[in-house]
């Protein structure tokens, strides 16, 4: 592919100039935009006449002092458009380092604004609703508490069951509004969520007991798969809240006499997917568009069930702000799986200067399970079996647990190896470190994580502990003792330069050498990047030879362990 055919691809308005100043290409999209208010080899002054004239002169002198200063230039710029309104572009304009020349790439973000204002009139209204349902808790209060007073009272019986009747709505209210508003909180951005290391078995196990009555009473057989007890980045009670609502549902709408699965499977990328499958009637394409929108019952309304439609809208917004993703699969007639996918964080390791590792019992794995074979785990996929995915059940490996079966029934051929970041990914149940080079990456992608761990592994050979965010990096620098430290420029809840900063400030991970990865930096923010601490700062992808190159020049006391 040519420079002109790689310039008509792209849907953004690229140019190339010469050192003259004159543009010697553009690409289909620039000259549609430009039509015939420029010459056809303009210089770069004359693209001057389609800016916003209020911003014409500024504009100039910040180019050029960007471009004085690191060889590049990039800002929010209103360019007109041959309508004659004025449309907002993210431009940057970058020298070439080769020919002496620049080029130029401006980007339409209207779009973006009208999502962010539709963003924001949206968060606004959950705010009103919010307010709306503080103001009907206070009433509602004083109702249940004088309902409760008077049951106290000696009436007659029809009089103690309309009391009884009182107490069993307003408390269904209260519920509801406490959804609306968990909701509206979530919606405007203000949710309590509070992640930190959660065991997934642990959180199962207590909810599949939880629901034992619901279970018994529609005969309804519970099976938990539980691949290894995973450790996932989560909010412990949200996501309690959330494979309640899940299961509860699969209780709910499945068979009578039926199956509710529960999952626990390892992904790329450091993840982990709980899974929870029924046998009901399930759902048709059409519903599954509808499935998470407030108060969308699909009909349930006129089945008898119990619900108010709010469950599953705000799973899906708990799991959104906890960083993780809700799906849904589903054939008619034969069941659904609803799936939750959370980072997992790798727990394999414990800190050799610490007795108290700083974490609760319940993440140590000790919940009676007597092996992992991972061999039995390589299937096609949870509920492959019932048509959801190609592989086959498979029985090995299984834990049992009182009161309900748990067998192995289909996990994923997804962690386990160095090139998905280390064996047993995320486990809770930990071992001292193994001989060989150990390193620490910290990155809220999962793909940049699978494919890091992935060259590390057939570069260097690497085990790789992949950190999700920034703030679970010191304890994992400080159980794994890394060879070294790899940080993705963006990071979901820091910049570089403060993780760079905290782990200087830590004696253990002082001592460590830290690596930046980005996928697009100038020269002047490698250089501040290297003044925060990083000693290099490597492109991603990552290439082999230089990886090695850096790897190499590392300071021999951060030998491999």
């Amino acid at each position: 592919m040519g420079p002109r055919t790689l310039l008509d691809a792209l849907t953004d308005l690229a140019l190339i100039a010469g050192a003259d100043g004159h543009v010697t290409d553009m690409g289909a999209t620039a000259r549609v935009f430009l039509g015939e208010r420029v010459s056809r080899r303009p210089h770069l002054r004359d693209l001057l006449e389609v800016v916003d004239p209020a911003l014409r002169v500024a504009l100039s002198d910040a180019v050029a002092a960007g471009l004085a200063q690191a060889g590049l230039w990039r800002g929010s710029v209103g360019l007109v458009t041959l309508a004659g309104t004025t449309a907002p572009h993210q431009v940057t304009v970058r020298r070439d380092p080769d020919g002496g020349g620049l080029v130029v790439i401006a980007r339409d973000t209207s779009d973006q604004r009208a999502r962010e204002i539709a963003e924001t009139e949206s968060r606004a209204k959950d705010e009103l609703i919010a307010r709306l349902g503080h103001e009907l808790r206070t009433p509602l209060n004083a109702m249940l508490g004088f309902a409760q007073l008077l049951e106290l009272e000696p009436l007659t019986p029809d009089l103690h069951d309309d009391v009884e009747r009182i107490i069993t709505g307003g408390r269904h209210m209260q519920a509801l509004i406490d959804d609306v508003l968990d909701l509206a909180r979530l919606r405007a951005g203000r949710g309590d969520i509070n992640k930190g290391p959660v065991n997934v078995l642990d959180i199962v196990t207590g909810v599949v007991e939880l629901v034992e009555p619901l279970a018994a009473q529609r005969s309804i057989r519970r099976v938990i798969s539980p691949s290894a007890p995973l450790i996932a980045d989560a909010d412990r009670r949200r996501l309690w809240q959330v494979l309640l609502n899940l299961v509860g549902n699969a209780l709910k709408y499945g068979r009578e006499g039926g199956c509710v699965r529960v999952g626990i499977v390892p992904i790329t990328g450091s993840r982990l997917r709980i899974e929870v499958e029924d046998d009901g009637v399930g759902l048709s394409p059409r519903a599954i568009d509808r499935l998470f929108r407030p108060f969308e019952r699909l009909g349930a309304e006129r089945s008898g069930i119990e619900g108010s439609g709010l469950g599953l809208a705000l799973s899906h917004a708990l799991v959104t702000a906890m960083g993780g993703v809700l799906t849904v699969a589903s054939r008619h007639g034969v069941g659904s799986v609803f799936a939750v996918i959370l980072d997992a964080v790798d727990m394999r390791f414990e800190d050799p200067d610490d007795d108290d590792d700083g974490f609760d019992d319940h993440l140590h794995g000790s919940y009676g399970v007597t092996s992992y074979d991972a061999g039995a785990h390589r299937s096609g996929g949870y509920g492959a079996h019932r048509g959801y995915g190609t592989g086959s059940a498979s029985p090995a490996g299984h834990t049992r647990l009182s009161g309900y079966d748990a067998a192995g029934f289909g996990g994923a051929a997804h962690g386990g190896g160095p090139g998905n970041g280390g064996s047993g990914l995320g486990a809770a149940v930990r071992r001292p470190a193994p001989e060989g080079l150990r390193v620490v990456h910290v990155s809220g992608d999962p793909a940049v994580r699978a494919a890091v761990a992935q060259t590390l592994a057939e570069t260097l050979g690497a085990d790789t502990v992949t950190v999700p965010r920034a703030g679970l990096a010191l304890d994992a620098v400080r159980r794994a003792r890394p060879a070294f430290v790899l940080l993705d420029h963006e990071l979901p809840d820091a910049t570089a330069p403060e993780l760079l900063a905290d782990l200087a400030a830590d004696p253990t991970a002082a001592a460590i050498p830290a690596l930046v990865l980005t996928e697009d930096a100038d020269p002047q923010e490698r250089a501040g990047l290297r003044r925060a601490g990083a000693l290099d700062v490597l492109d991603l992808p990552l290439v082999p030879a230089l990886l090695m190159a850096a790897t190499t020049a590392l300071p021999v006391a951060s030998a491999p362990r």
